[in-house]
């Protein structure tokens, strides 16, 4: 017997030994290295299963080159004609990775389900051509019901239907759920990080992308899903703010150019035709990047264009995520911009459907109040959205949160663009926020009891790969 648990030991620490030389040779971030070393050779018989489930932080997907050779031509888009100061950020942005420069036309806000939801089935009923539907949450509830009987409805008229769902993101939907879907003559796959017939086991990564395009008219992107709690109805996650944007003009062929990639690897289908393309000129286009990043990205697209945001404020960087998990670039960003005297404000809930994430953003408040940023929480509801300002025109919008598993783990899709009346509307929602929300002071936040402290630090340590 003793001969047997020596031997069951060897072997567990030598698996470690060569899943640690594995992580070494990764190029994983120094932090994670640390707590996976921690993992794999101190707690070899827990760190391998973490690490064969959590430790992939890099996927390769084969491009379809022509989808994007066919966008960078421009036989469908038209380049932006930058000029003025702010020609340098969208270059800057536009040019990292698989980003792309355009415009858009007709931005509009729609800052909770009861603008958003009935835009969206009003979309749906009204479509002629095809419907190309992704999201990372889709509820079996009666909002889901909704939603697939709108594009059931739609499938059965002849409309080309396609919806992308996140397998890992919507564990509670089944396959027999979108059965009705399919047999209406639509289209339906999961996103497929995880398919062991072609050797995927990619637990830990997402596709955390909303986009939803109707016939090349209108696209809607942003930060919310398909359920009643983002309706403020499941009583187990409270009251709830989100935001979404609806957009048309060649953008919507930028968010094309990311579904159709998205479809191609989950499906191994390479949709053709003219007609999923806007050729419509816009009649008063907003130039615009969108930003397209995830793990099968070495560049960090997001990361990327969000510290040359950060960089390029001049007077107020407001910020609103409901997940506050930074890395150290992100981290200097926020607080150089503060120092330089820059006005940063951060809204973060307190009511959050992961509690633990409200002790790991805590966990990095005082160094960046110390560089002067602002802290404000919301007690009474969670805030999904994720907008990002800077000074008076500029915004991002769309699915990335402020933490290391939006910057390296999920597929994300954003849009960066200068319009100063979108702007001032978001103004006029967050305002209300801010007085909803309680400012954390920083001397009292350094009282706070030292078993808060530890915890928060505890949490912190984990912040590599929540």
């Amino acid at each position: 017997m003793l001969t047997f648990f020596f031997i069951y030991g060897a072997l567990v620490h030598l698996g470690g030994l060569v899943l640690w030389v594995h992580m070494l040779a990764s190029g994983k971030r120094t932090g994670s290295m640390l707590i996976w070393s921690f993992w794999l050779i101190i707690l070899p018989t827990l760190g391998i299963p973490l690490y064969l489930l959590l430790g992939t932080d890099r996927i390769r997907r084969k491009r379809l080159e022509r989808y994007n050779k066919r966008a960078r031509a421009g036989k469908h888009v038209d380049q932006p004609q930058l000029t003025g100061d702010n020609a340098a950020l969208l270059r800057y942005v536009g040019g990292i990775g698989n980003n792309a420069l355009t415009f858009l036309d007709q931005p509009e806000i729609l800052p909770d389900t009861e603008a958003y939801y009935p835009r969206l089935e009003e979309a749906i009923d009204g479509a002629e051509q095809y419907i190309h539907f992704q999201t990372y949450v889709w509820r079996p509830d009666d909002v889901g019901q909704r939603y697939l009987d709108a594009l059931v409805r739609a499938a059965k008229r002849g409309v080309e239907v396609r919806l992308l769902v996140d397998e890992l993101g919507s564990p509670e939907a089944k396959t027999e759920y979108f059965q009705p879907l399919v047999e209406a003559g639509a289209e339906f796959s999961w996103c497929l990080t995880v398919h062991p017939r072609r050797n995927r086991f990619f637990f830990n990564l997402r596709n955390h992308r909303k986009i939803q395009i109707v016939d090349s008219r209108i696209a809607f992107v942003g930060g919310m899903n398909i359920g009643r709690e983002y309706e403020g109805r499941n009583k187990d996650v409270g009251p709830w703010h989100d935001m979404q944007m609806s957009v048309s003009g060649p953008v919507i062929n930028e968010l094309q150019l990311t579904f159709l990639d998205d479809w191609a690897f989950a499906t191994g289908e390479q949709v053709e035709g003219d007609h999923l393309w806007c050729k419509a000129k816009t009649q008063d286009p907003i130039p615009a990047a969108v930003i397209r990043s995830g793990p099968d990205r070495e560049e960090q697209p997001f990361l990327k264009s969000f510290i040359y945001l950060c960089n390029h404020a001049q007077k107020r960087l407001d910020l609103y995520t409901p997940y506050f998990a930074p890395d150290e670039a992100m981290l200097l960003a926020i607080g150089m911009a503060a120092e330089r005297g820059v006005r940063v404000r951060m809204i973060i809930p307190t009511l959050n459907e992961h509690q633990y994430m409200v002790d790991l953003g805590r966990a990095f408040y005082e160094n960046l109040m110390r560089s002067g940023v602002e802290f404000y929480e919301l007690p009474d509801a969670v805030h999904h959205a994720k907008v990002y300002i800077a000074d008076d025109d500029w915004v991002m919008i769309g699915s990335p949160n402020l933490d290391i598993r939006s910057i390296r783990l999920n597929f994300e899709v954003g849009l960066l663009f200068s319009h100063r009346s979108t702007v001032e509307a978001l103004d006029k929602v967050y305002d209300g926020f801010y007085e909803r929300s309680d400012r954390v002071a920083l001397d009292e936040f350094r009282k706070r009891p030292f078993k808060e402290r530890a915890r928060q630090g505890f949490v912190r340590l984990f912040s590599p790969v929540l």
